[in-house]
């Protein structure tokens, strides 16, 4: 009976190690063994198998090579790019007036039509800025028609070209630094063109205008252009206000105050909500402005300050403190900063040395007293009254609380007092136990 039992058990067992086999060679597939895959002949490299060839400096993984060192990135220029191309033209001579008002009107006829090839169109640009090279500014009918040219190069700045909106951003800088505020009809004109360049996706484009704005603003200083800059600090892309902040702060560090006066209302009211601004970098523009009409304005920002709520008010100085101008704050606000700075401070670090000293005086047996914080003199009265009761109340406690401490430590040694804690009460159980 014991045979027959255990036949059967190891049928069974074989039963299912026969089953087991069968599966896992049913999902395995053609999957070879472990001793077969020991002695498989390894099949030759490919020369063309990406895997294994080495990794080429120029390709997708590996580390680039050159590349653009500009701020904006690839394809972006800058202020000194624009000097340098000032300059950068052919030379032409003007021999009568005659003969420079023949090529101006040609130069018109050329830009004002965006059916000429962009190659026309950008030599016609360079030759504007050959004519001023030349001198052209010094005759007469040159500013009359100058402002005929206005459509022309607002035309050429919406061009779908790069090329060409690059040159006529550089030929409009290179007309405001030399006839300084002499090219205010034509900076009023071209200024909205400009900003709408400022969100393109092109870089050369976004770039190209806001550097021709910057030399706009430096060199005419014509009061109608504030309103177009304001006007666009609240637009509704993120990239313009943020400009507009950064070329109104430009602004009022070089213009003077008489420039400003007429718009003094909108540049306060413009700076009070890039202050409040959803986008981070448009408030940080926003407080570097206020910092340029608090030198113009100081009663204005004064009271633009004061109308703040206090996080904003918070946030102006620590940015202000941060950029060692806490000198520009209203003088009520230099000593609310230097009074908070004293509460912030922890309390040990203002009561270490009080409390040592009467520490001292109570062990040794003088009679000296010390000061409560109530005596103490501050800088402002307008104070927490809660949070000085509260302070007061805590200092009476530990004063207290020290007084106990020391009566305790006065005592002889063998009294049960000087035991402490429930050691003494455990102490004086035993004695009673024992009487």
């Amino acid at each position: 009976m014991i045979k027959i039992i255990l036949r059967a058990f190891l049928w069974g067992r074989y039963s299912e190690m026969n089953k087991s086999f069968d599966d896992e060679e049913s999902v395995d597939g053609n999957r070879p063994s472990s001793a077969a895959s020991a002695f498989k002949v390894p099949a030759p490299k490919k020369p063309g198998n990406p895997s294994n060839s080495a990794r080429k400096p120029g390709s997708a993984g590996g580390p680039k090579v050159g590349g653009s060192s500009k701020e904006g990135g690839a394809g972006a220029v800058d202020e000194d790019d624009f000097i340098k191309a000032f300059t950068d033209v052919p030379t032409v001579q003007i021999y009568s007036s005659r003969e420079l008002e023949e090529t101006l009107n040609k130069i018109r006829e050329i830009l004002s039509d965006d059916k000429h090839d962009w190659d026309q169109r950008t030599n016609a640009l360079k030759k504007v800025r050959s004519l001023l090279v030349a001198g052209a500014a010094q005759y007469d009918g040159f500013f009359q028609h100058l402002r005929l040219l206005d459509g022309a190069f607002k035309l050429s700045a919406k061009d779908l070209r790069s090329q060409v909106v690059r040159e006529a951003c550089i030929t409009v800088a290179h007309l405001s630094t030399v006839l300084g505020n002499k090219f205010d009809h034509g900076a009023e004109a071209i200024v909205p063109t400009l900003f709408n360049l400022v969100p393109n996706s092109a870089k050369v484009m976004a770039t190209s205008g806001c550097a021709a704005i910057r030399f706009i603003i430096r060199h005419t200083h014509v009061p109608r252009l504030i309103p177009l800059i304001t006007s666009n600090c609240t637009s509704k892309s993120v990239a313009v206000r943020r400009r507009s902040f950064e070329f109104l702060d430009l602004l009022l560090q070089e213009w003077q105050t008489h420039s400003l006066e007429r718009h003094a209302a909108v540049l306060v009211e413009t700076i009070k909500k890039g202050i409040h601004d959803a986008d981070a970098e448009a408030r940080v523009e926003a407080r570097k402005a206020y910092l340029g009409l608090r030198n113009h304005f100081p009663s204005e920002a004064e009271t633009l300050y004061n109308s703040l709520e206090p996080p904003y008010q918070r946030s102006l100085q620590t940015y202000l403190k941060n950029s060692g101008s806490i000198a520009s704050l209203p003088q009520s606000d230099r000593s609310s900063s230097s009074s908070q700075e004293s509460l912030n401070r922890p309390l040990s670090s203002k009561w270490s040395a009080a409390s040592a000293a009467s520490l001292a005086g109570r062990v040794s047996g003088s009679s000296k007293s010390v000061p409560s914080p109530g005596t103490l003199q501050r800088s402002r009265s307008d104070i927490d009254v809660n949070a000085a009761a509260g302070a007061k109340a805590r200092h009476a406690a530990g004063q207290t609380a020290g007084a106990g401490r020391l009566s305790a430590a006065g005592l002889p040694p063998g009294s049960y007092a000087s035991g402490g804690g429930r050691y003494g009460y455990v102490f004086v159980l035993f004695r009673l136990s024992i009487l």
